[in-house]
């Protein structure tokens, strides 16, 4: 009931500022991001890691804001600034392992900051394409409905059927019958989103066999972006990866599907659809 009351409250938001756009969507995205970073440093910092934090966060901040200003041919010259100066930094500093501290502080703002900034491109992605605003907004929601409906689908369906475990290793509870029906749930919620824009008067910017490609990324990827993130949870031997969001647990927890499945949408509609 935790779950469900958070949800309820928290979804509109995410929705409001989706149809929104512009700033509204650019500060959410913002917060995302830097709260991800610091719960994936945290998580190093269990491991007996010293991560340079504040470098990490206000690199998150520049880096989205990159592509929100339209700015992303500085990306690559804002990448060499960031290495150089955590190898700078660290160097004058004197806390354990120097490879540890580097390594976490540039993997927590891979690992979160780049992918969490596919969700502010495909967004913008009308601007770029001359386009209706509405395909941004369509593109955000079919990839959160996607991922949505399987984590819905795979946890109530593990609960009823799941009897064989997937990769025990690392998640005990998760089976193979919880994944494949959170599988056929990512195609039925793109599906769905799909129909209520259609049926709301909208033009759906993607056809049917195009919009259940990015349900199977919702259903394959999305689960393995699970997957990984237990693994760092596992290894830092915590439960959650915060305290954030009430019965979810923190952002990595409920947003680590999206870390694997908006880059790879991303590139898909970018460089095979729009193309």
């Amino acid at each position: 009931m935790l779950r469900i009351a958070a949800a309820i409250v928290a979804i509109p938001f995410f929705v409001a500022a989706t149809i929104l756009g512009d700033w509204y969507f650019f500060i959410l995205i913002q917060l995302l991001i830097i709260l991800g970073v610091w719960e994936a440093l945290k998580l190093a910092q269990q491991k007996s890691a010293s991560p340079q934090m504040i470098l990490a966060a206000g690199f998150s901040i520049i880096w989205a804001g990159l592509f929100q200003f339209d700015l992303s041919f500085f990306a690559l010259p804002v990448i060499l600034i960031f290495l150089l100066a955590v190898l700078l930094v660290e160097l004058f500093r004197n806390h354990g392992s120097a490879i540890l501290n580097v390594s976490t502080t540039v993997f927590s703002v891979l690992y979160v900051a780049l992918p969490m900034t596919s969700l502010l491109m495909l967004r913008r992605m009308p601007m770029e394409l001359h386009q209706s605003d509405m395909t941004g907004t369509q593109l955000i929601f079919v990839v959160l409905g996607g991922i949505w409906a399987c984590d819905t689908l795979a946890y109530y369906g593990g609960r009823l059927f799941g009897r064989h475990k997937f990769f025990e290793r690392v998640s005990p509870k998760k089976t193979w019958e919880g994944a494949v029906t959170g599988f056929f749930g990512a195609l039925l919620g793109v599906w769905l989103i799909r129909w209520i824009s259609e049926t709301s008067g909208y033009t759906f910017i993607l056809t049917l066999p195009q919009t259940f490609v990015i349900g199977v990324f919702a259903g394959t990827l999305g689960q393995m972006g699970d997957l990984a993130e237990s693994l760092l949870k596992r290894d830092a031997q915590v439960k959650d990866s915060g305290t954030l969001i009430p019965g979810h647990g923190g952002i990595l927890d409920r947003f680590d599907s999206l870390l694997f499945v908006a880059p790879a949408t991303y590139i898909y509609v970018y460089y095979f659809i729009f193309r």
